[in-house]
């Protein structure tokens, strides 16, 4: 049976059109097309959300090396990946009350940059650092193209191109949101301060942790010590890079 494209006009047979990839069937839009269409989308994004989620968790390196090799049907996508779990870490966190991985971090990063940065009028870099710890899924989204960037400048003997270090990047951070958002319901009970301290400072060595693995994992072709020290190189290299774009806003407001 013959069909005219509703989109280009073309004589076409079968379900979608040759010139323009056109589905054939168009149903109307109402409340039924509607939430069947929303129901397949979420459907869709869970199915790939979980599978990627347990292959992230039982071999990361080896998971990401082959969706840059091509396998990738069954993943969703690394940035819908780490927005998603990000926003939902986020919000869980919010509503609970507990600190991020992220926040803990860069707080102590805060409190140890604050007592200069005031003898030194350059209070912004902490403010700037105070809001980053206070924004997760932003502060994650953000710093994925710094830390991308250090790994592709360290491991550039790997050939590797930037913006495959920043699909490696987008699962890893998305990989370690997925761990914490596991352990949330059993710090959710925890209301000892000291207690609450130790488990944040477990979860900033346990990011880091994550990390090393996955890159240990990932970097398979080049030597085990190796991996190790570039891998501590790209964790300085993002730092210092952090500290200067800080430093660079910090200079450009307080001249203009």
């Amino acid at each position: 049976m013959t069909t005219i494209c509703k989109n280009c006009a073309s004589s076409f047979e079968g379900k979608f059109c040759n010139q323009c990839g056109q589905a054939a069937d168009t149903p109307e839009i109402n409340f039924r097309s509607v939430a069947q269409e929303l129901q397949h989308t979420i459907l869709q994004i869970d199915k790939g959300l979980l599978y990627t989620t347990r292959e992230l968790l039982l071999r990361p390196g080896k998971t990401i090396r082959g969706y840059l090799e091509g396998k990738r049907v069954q993943h969703i996508k690394p940035f819908a990946y780490i927005f998603i779990l990000s926003t939902l870490y986020a919000l869980l966190t919010t509503l609970t009350r507990k600190s991020t991985f992220l926040a803990d971090f860069l707080d102590g990063f805060y409190d140890g940059t604050t007592e200069s940065e005031a003898q030194s009028d350059m209070g912004l870099v902490g403010d700037i650092v105070l809001w980053m710890s206070s924004h997760y899924a932003y502060t994650t989204l953000l710093i994925i193209p710094l830390i991308s960037l250090a790994s592709y400048l360290c491991f550039a003997k790997m050939r590797y191109n930037y913006f495959q270090h920043l699909v490696l990047n987008s699962y890893v951070a998305g990989q370690r949101t997925a761990v914490f958002l596991l352990l949330l319901p059993f710090t959710y009970f925890i209301t000892d301060e000291s207690t609450n301290d130790f488990i944040d400072t477990v979860k900033v060595y346990l990011g880091i942790a994550l990390t090393f693995w996955t890159y240990y994992q990932f970097f398979n072709t080049t030597r085990v010590y190796k991996r190790i020290l570039l891998t501590i190189l790209t964790y300085v290299v993002m730092l210092v890079l952090i500290f200067l774009i800080t430093l660079i806003i910090a200079l450009v407001q307080k001249v203009f």
